[in-house]
Order: C-alpha cells, then sequence, then structure tokens
C-alpha cells in the first residue's frame, strides 16, 4: 500500500480485479469432495452475459516511523461486474467493472485524524481488461479509463485508488490449469510478471509471483459443481515508483499469499475467492534524502459470486 506523506494517513486498499475471499457457511455445502478422475478445466461463459460480485477486504496497515507503530485499519466493500464480452474457440475476453466502491478507515487518531467512511466514485470509471486462454491463463490484462473525462484525484482518495489499480495485495481472478485430466493431491506452478500504468494514480506497478496451485477435487455447493483450489506463494514480489503530495517514491515489497478458490465447473468462472496475504513494503522518499518508510500489511477478503 502507499504513504501520502510522513506522518500522515496512507490510505490502502487491494486491486480490483482480484480480491479475496472467506468460505461459504457449511450449512451451504454438501462437505464430501468428489474424488472423481479425469475432469477438465475450461473457461467457457456466456458472451455478453454480465456475472455479479460481492466483495470485502479487511486490511491493517503497520506504518513504522521514528520508532512509532502506527497501525491502520481499514474495511473496503464493492459490488464488481465481470462481463465476457469475447468467447473465441482458443481466447475469451473479460471486462471487469467496480460499483458502489466503499473505504472505512480507523486508527487515524494518533495521526491527528478522524476515523472516516467515503465512496469512491473515481473508480467506476476505471476498467479491467483481460485476455485469456480457454485453461484461464492471462494473456494480456490492463486498466483503461471508460471516462476520458475523470480527473486525478488527490491525498486520501488517490491513496486508494492506487490500491485497487495496482498497488498492495494482487490477487489473480483466475487459475491458470494444466492442460491435463485433474485429479486430487495434483500440484503445478505458475509464474507470472505483471506492469500495471494508471495515470489517474501516476504509478507503475510491477508484481513478479510464482504460484503453487493444488487441486482438492470437486465439490457440489449451491446445486453447482465446483473444482476445489488451494494456492500458496513461492514467490511475492512487488516494485515500482508512485508520485504523491508532489513527491516522487519508490516502492519495494515481498510478502505471502495463499488463496482457496471454488470455481464452476460449468463457466470456469470462481463462485469464491478466498485470500489471506501479508506483505513486507518499503517506500523510498526520493525527495527526502532517500529516507525509507517500512509498512507491514496485513490483508483478508472474500469475493462471493452472486447466484
Amino acid at each position: 500500500m502507499r504513504l501520502v506523506s510522513i506522518g500522515s494517513v496512507c490510505a490502502l486498499l487491494v486491486t480490483a480485479n482480484l480480491l479475496a475471499q472467506a468460505p461459504l457457511k457449511r450449512s451451504q455445502q454438501q462437505q464430501s469432495v468428489r474424488n472423481q478422475q479425469g475432469a477438465t478445466y475450461r473457461l467457457q461463459p456466456k458472451q455478453g452475459v454480465p456475472y455479479a460480485f460481492d466483495n470485502t477486504v479487511h486490511i491493517t496497515q503497520t506504518l513504522h516511523v521514528m520508532d512509532i507503530e502506527q497501525p491502520i485499519h481499514s474495511r473496503v466493500t464493492m459490488r464488481q461486474e465481470v462481463v465476457p464480452t469475447s468467447v473465441s474457440d482458443s481466447i475469451v475476453q473479460l471486462v471487469l467493472r467496480q460499483r458502489g466502491v466503499q473505504l472505512e478507515l480507523s486508527g487515524l487518531a494518533q495521526m491527528g485524524a478522524s476515523d472516516s467512511t467515503m465512496s469512491l466514485p473515481e473508480l467506476e470509471a476505471l476498467e479491467t481488461h483481460i485476455e485469456c486462454t480457454r485453461l484461464g491463463k492471462v494473456v494480456r490484462q490492463s486498466i483503461v479509463a471508460s471516462d476520458s473525462g475523470v480527473a486525478a484525484a488527490s491525498s486520501i482518495r488517490r491513496q486508494a485508488i492506487e490500491q485497487l489499480t495496482g498497488g498492495g495485495v494482487r490477487v489473480q481472478f483466475l487459475v491458470e490449469f494444466p492442460d491435463e485430466p485433474l485429479r486430487p493431491g495434483m500440484e503445478w506452478t505458475r509464474t507470472s510478471s505483471d506492469t500495471i500504468e494508471v495515470g489517474i494514480a501516476s504509478q507503475r506497478i510491477v508484481t513478479n509471483m510464482e504460484l503453487r496451485y493444488t487441486y482438492g477435487g470437486l465439490l457440489d455447493t449451491l446445486g453447482r459443481r465446483c473444482f476445489v483450489v488451494q494456492v500458496e506463494s513461492v514467490r511475492y514480489l512487488l516494485s515500482g515508483t508512485s508520485e504523491q503530495m508532489g513527491m516522487t517514491m519508490g516502492i519495494s515489497g515481498d510478502g505471502v499469499l495463499r488463496a482457496r478458490y471454488l470455481i464452476e465447473q460449468a463457466t470456469g468462472l470462481p463462485l469464491l475467492i478466498e485470500t489471506v496475504a501479508q506483505i513486507d513494503q518499503r517506500m523510498t522518499l526520493y525527495d527526502q534524502g532517500n529516507t525509507v518508510v517500512p509498512m507491514n500489511i496485513d490483508v483478508q477478503g472474500r469475493m462471493v459470486r452472486r447466484l
């Protein structure tokens, strides 16, 4: 996440196109995971049909300034809409949009600020465009402004926009599956290098990840059959730059990520993503003698599809 300036609040969030989820209630699940052999994954949503999700993300940032720890707590809620704009034999194109983004901040008293709740309508003008294969491999991804008249935000609002568009924790919306029959206990790894540049937030963030996936079998929940996939990071690195309050700063960090996906077999889209992440992040303030400000970030979130 990010810093407004030394001694002031830094607002946070997590990338929209990928936020995390808590499991569905046990009463909603048939608990026996079916260990059938030979299940295969294919991304096959219906073109033009919107798929709606509810996202909730809880974040604790602990900023270390002059030997003082300053924890900041936030809760982010939003609705997300995923629309398959093109579905061909080999490539699927998705557009992700967010609506009704709310940010609740607490723990600001020691910085001379009050707890607050704000809406972020600026984010409704941003879309995430994803081009991927039928196996869920992302070929191309970008964040674009659907409204060219949207002006850059400032101060804490700008920080929030940065977190939703590139900073902090990156959680992939899709799992890239192997092109072979799945067996419970099967493991595979994938690496990715993702660069996000957003003019509205004046930032450029590069995320390098190596993730290990474990297939847990098939699960019936709410009348739908789902692939169960556990994810853990082998490598998780952040780097980039940002301009805030007239200052240019460098961003670097490393951390760990764990996630659980329930992925609908019929469409290949998630029904649920649950994620826990911890990141050690460092901000280098170039305009203040290359001062390094460390921050610890803890994230828990849930993304659940509306049925």
